[in-house]
């Protein structure tokens, strides 16, 4: 193996390719990253459960493959400037061989037998979305995934094609967040669960001059993430086994009260009293006579509440929130206003934009004295 490319270039790539290698592996083989230089530079890596495949153009001088250390290989190519990278395997040590300005690294490889191969794939019709798109979806359902491991279904977000709608929708028992999306291309119905961190490293891609398309098997979903009509990384992910939890018996159709409010109005006073916050102590909120008060009080530290006005007449409604869960709730939506749906204090709140049904926020209260 022989071939020339750019520092920045080669960065790029194997930093991508790399977000499918486990830090806690115990296996030394998942540690490496597997350069195959054929027409074009391609890098894999897997950690069984998720494989990358990314590929770049590179001035290919002879062919060839080797497997090195994911972790050595960056931080060599983060040390150094923006330069040209000659990068060569020695046949007789064995030892890839970098070399970028003045700078010279020779780096044992590790056994091409033991990586293992690359997962199989059928083409069948992909669904076809916009990268940026599909993106800012996960971005605002994530916020939402449990991060218990003893409940391994919920730290994976469930992906549903129904009437031609993709749903994604996440939860971890405290809250569901929930975000629709009509597709362009007609799709049968489908309802999977993809691991968290799968979709999240999707979303830390570059988008500009992006799209994405998604393929579904039995037990896998791949992922490519197309340039210009070509895939520069494909990532194949197995999906999450188990029952998700039926989302759509715990949104309400109907609710008593929705109170319109304006979203930024109502985020900077939580997030202003929850100053104080400590071990994630409720906030309350009041509802009363035209007007919203927000309070914190801890007994350790004080306490805070401040009051603005909000078009509401009705009965007096007072519950409490994991402030935290409260912002993210409130961040998630992209409009002006918000609507906060109550039917009981004692029962979960529904936050949607105004004029908008594809976003839905769901939060369990806190019972307090």
């Amino acid at each position: 193996m022989k071939l020339q490319t750019t520092r920045g270039e080669l960065l790029d790539l194997v930093s991508f390719s790399s977000r499918a290698i486990n830090p806690r592996t115990s296996t030394f083989i998942l540690n490496g990253l597997l350069l195959e230089a054929e027409e074009k530079l391609t890098v894999f890596s897997t950690d069984l459960e998720t494989s990358i495949k990314s590929s770049m153009d590179a001035k290919i001088e002879e062919t060839g493959k080797a497997v090195v250390p994911a972790k050595i290989l960056i931080n060599i190519l983060k040390s150094l400037k923006e330069t040209k990278i000659k990068i060569e395997l020695n046949k007789e040590t064995n030892q890839l061989q970098i070399t970028g300005d003045n700078a010279f690294f020779s780096l044992n490889t590790l056994s091409l037998e033991d990586f293992p191969s690359f997962p199989e794939i059928k083409e069948q019709k992909p669904i076809k979305i916009d990268l940026e798109e599909f993106a800012g979806i996960v971005l605002k359902v994530q916020r939402a995934v449990s991060q218990d491991e003893s409940r391994a279904i919920l730290t994976g977000m469930l992906m549903e094609i129904v009437d031609n709608k993709l749903t994604l929708v996440a939860t971890d028992s405290y809250r569901l967040a929930l975000v629709r999306k009509d597709l362009e291309n007609r799709l049968d119905e489908i309802r999977i669960v993809v691991p968290s961190r799968v979709l999240e490293g999707i979303t830390k891609d570059g988008f500009k001059n992006k799209s994405l398309e998604i393929m579904l098997e039995e037990k896998q979903v791949i992922f490519y993430l197309k340039e210009n009509g070509e895939a520069k990384n494909v990532i194949i992910s197995r999906l999450l086994s188990g029952k998700y939890p039926e989302y759509k018996k715990l949104i309400p159709e109907k609710v008593k009260h929705n109170i319109l409010i304006e979203k930024e109005k109502m985020l900077d006073v939580v997030r202003r009293i929850s100053s104080i916050s400590q071990d994630n102590i409720p906030v309350r909120i009041v509802i009363d006579k035209g007007k919203m008060t927000a309070a914190m009080d801890i007994k350790e530290i004080g306490s805070s509440n401040e009051s603005f006005e909000v078009a509401y007449g009705e009965e007096r409604l007072e519950t409490a929130f994991n402030p935290y869960y409260l912002m993210d709730g409130i961040t998630m939506m992209d409009s002006k206003n918000i609507i906060l749906s109550i039917e009981d204090p004692l029962k979960p709140m529904l936050i949607k934009p105004e004029g908008d049904e594809n976003s839905t926020y769901l939060l369990m209260p806190i019972r307090i004295s």
